[in-house]
């Protein structure tokens, strides 16, 4: 039973294809080719931390969770319907096929308490940056993270597992680990990993 993560698939969002430049012609197409892609790695009694923005459609959640291989754990991302809180969306989001719904979880990879959030460290630099309140102070420490899309992969002790720079695949707990043994000195990773 292995171990992956990742993130902000969008389904259904037709100009993200734009926004994030992805290699998809239609919505129909880029939704077919993520499925295949979670469950050309993923197997059935995994498990899978997804750290958010799923669908844009909550109808969606229910139409393709159930098609998605493994064990499914969401770190609520801000176009989840259930980010709020409200119990509607919490209980549709259960119903279709999610264990557990959290805002931030913390678990031990290599050694090292490594937290789940759906966005990256605050960082007053960044001029774009939105959902303050939802961002997390740094303290040194590493955090797995989605909402940037194809900004970065690794950004010192942040690990970014939105879809584009994974290829459309989920992220394997040995490549995480592998990344964090490295430390910040990440140049070459072994890239059966990846």
């Amino acid at each position: 039973m292995a171990i992956w993560f990742t993130s902000d698939h969008h389904f259904g969002h037709a100009n993200i294809i734009k926004y994030c430049d992805r290699p998809f012609s239609t919505v129909e197409e880029m939704n077919t080719r993520m499925q295949e892609a979670w469950n050309s790695m993923v197997e059935r009694d995994d498990t899978v931390y997804y750290l958010g923005d799923f669908a844009m459609d909550p109808q969606l959640v229910s139409d393709i969770l159930p098609n998605l291989n493994g064990k499914k754990i969401l770190i609520a991302g801000n176009h989840d319907r259930c980010f709020t809180g409200n119990p509607k969306w919490t209980e549709h989001y259960i119903a279709a096929g999610f264990e557990s719904i959290q805002k931030i979880l913390e678990i031990e990879i290599a050694n090292n308490t490594v937290t789940l959030n759906h966005f990256p460290y605050l960082n007053e630099l960044d001029p774009d940056q939105r959902y303050v309140s939802s961002r997390l102070a740094d303290k040194g420490g590493w955090l797995i993270h989605g909402h940037v899309h194809n900004r970065w992969k690794v950004s010192d002790k942040q690990i970014n597992v939105s879809v584009e720079p994974w290829n459309f695949t989920p992220v394997n707990l040995n490549a995480i680990a592998q990344i964090i043994e490295k430390g910040t000195n990440y140049g070459e990773f072994d890239k059966r990993l990846f």
